[in-house]
């Protein structure tokens, strides 16, 4: 049986060989794509060890302050999942040294909404309750933010001047997959989509950063197939009309992976914010999935979709042009925009979790 298996495993590589290859000979635009993946693979990757975060500062009376009502939350968190004893000790030391650190590296703003997650994080981790959570525990949990914070110290300490140098350095020291390249090329569209929608810019690059980092997936063969479904998409609603089948491969389009079908819902929320297109607004699937491959267009239809999520969170009409500029925005937009089922559940996953990381920092950069 385990020989069976192995012999099938061994079989995908020449199948992928082959159909690789297939695709290659049949198009230039794949074949484009194949050497540029090619290319990338064989260039050499740095990879940056972070400094670890130096000693919190003294303590003062406002961060004590600060600091109180999170103290209170996550120790009523820690005795509802029956964390007792030195562990609950040293959970709330750790908790606090958290909370210290993240305002020396974030601000107080972001601290705060940092120590909101890992209280909803902590409490989803609970047995009984069967909800989704990113760690298994809370030390996994403050641990992890712990590096996030260690990380984004050192690009903003760090920061070079030249673009480029800034996307190298965020890529060769991220905790996790990182697309800065097309963040910072793009940072004119973010926070001109984010403003025209009152929505925080981070938020707004957090969700781009998570889903053109997902492209480099399976060795950027998951971003070649994306795109390569998209054009195939496309061109049947050019000919048929609609997508059929490859509309099942391609739900979502462009630089923040939105969907047409949602692109189309956006006109009076749009209206309600005084933002044109500057193109008629798409009527067809064909018109919309033209138009989402326009990264401003793009954008601008993302954070839209995600104010009227938030504008649900928040109790007030789906139209409201309420600025949604919260730090908790940092993790509930991209957590909407990503799977609004885990996020009106108040679930934590790691999409929601890293794009939380991912915004603070970006909102500083850009």
């Amino acid at each position: 049986m385990v020989a069976g298996k192995r012999s099938w495993r061994a079989g995908l590589g020449p199948l992928a060989t082959v159909t690789v290859l297939v695709l290659v000979s049949f198009s230039p635009s794949v074949a484009w794509y194949a050497t540029r993946t090619y290319d990338r693979l064989q260039a050499p990757t740095e990879t940056v060890k972070v400094p670890d975060l130096p000693d919190a500062a003294p303590l003062a009376p406002r961060v004590t302050r600060g600091y109180a009502p999170h103290a209170a939350a996550f120790d009523a968190t820690l005795q509802e999942m029956r964390i007792t004893g030195r562990r609950h000790t040293r959970l709330l030391e750790r908790h606090f040294e958290l909370y210290r650190q993240a305002r020396a590296v974030f601000g107080e703003a972001q601290a705060n909404a940092l120590m909101r997650l890992v209280d909803v994080e902590t409490r989803n981790q609970a047995a009984g309750l069967e909800r989704r959570s990113v760690f298994s525990s809370p030390e996994a949990a403050i641990a992890n933010a712990r590096d996030w914070l260690a990380f984004s110290r050192y690009v903003l300490v760090e920061r070079p001047e030249r673009t480029r140098d800034l996307a190298a350095l965020i890529s060769s020291a991220s905790p996790v997959p990182m697309a800065p390249d097309v963040v910072l090329r793009q940072a004119t569209w973010i926070r001109r989509a984010a403003n025209d929608t009152r929505l925080a810019p981070g938020a707004l690059a957090a969700v781009v950063d998570n889903e053109q980092a997902g492209a480099s997936l399976a060795y950027g063969l998951s971003g070649l197939l994306r795109e390569f479904t998209d054009t195939a998409a496309l061109r049947a609603t050019q000919v048929y009309g609609r997508s059929g089948w490859t509309g099942e491969l391609s739900k979502t389009v462009g630089i923040a992976q939105m969907s047409w079908e949602d692109a189309l819902g956006q006109n009076q929320r749009l209206r309600a914010f005084g933002v044109s297109l500057g193109v008629p607004f798409p009527q067809n699937e064909e018109e919309a999935r033209t138009l989402l491959a326009r990264p401003y267009a793009n954008l601008l239809l993302t954070a839209s979709r995600i104010a009227g999520y938030l504008n649900r969170t928040e109790g007030v009409g789906p139209n409201s042009v309420l600025p949604h500029t919260d730090a908790w925005v940092y993790f509930l937009g991209p957590g909407w925009h990503n799977n609004p089922a885990l996020a009106s559940g108040g679930e934590t996953w790691p999409y929601a979790w890293n794009a939380f990381f991912k915004a603070c920092l970006y909102q500083r950069l850009l």
